[in-house]
């Protein structure tokens, strides 16, 4: 990713809100909800963490990943594409809905596309 990334989703609180906004219509949603339901209090928070510090390390921010790779996070975790994909339009909801230019958006799904292999079926 770009370094103006980082800058161009409004830097750690930019990115803060966003993960927030995301987990949030996971948590919510029909095909990866059930998933993410399943979880308590304490690891939503945990994941919740990792991504943000993904994402922000990710996008060329002062930040360092302190997580697992994304092979160890979803190995044995079987998920589907139809989660895949639930996942990804969950993100791109919560940008289109935080007003993310389609530029920005499209840098973070080709991104989230780039992961796929590491996450589907493992």
């Amino acid at each position: 990713m770009r370094d103006i990334l980082y800058e161009s989703l409004g830097g750690r609180a930019g990115i803060d809100k966003l993960v927030n906004r995301i987990v949030d219509l996971h948590l919510q949603n029909d095909v990866a909800g059930p998933r993410y339901r399943a979880l308590d209090a304490e690891a939503i928070d945990h994941a919740r963490e990792k991504v943000k510090e993904f994402l922000a390390a990710g996008a060329g921010g002062p930040v360092e990943y302190t997580g697992r790779s994304m092979i160890e996070t979803h190995t044995g975790m079987n998920v589907s594409a139809a989660e895949f994909v639930a996942v990804v339009d969950d993100i791109m909801q919560a940008m289109k809905e935080m007003e993310y230019p389609q530029p920005v958006c499209n840098e973070v799904l080709g991104v989230a596309y780039s992961l796929k292999e590491e996450i589907i079926h493992r």
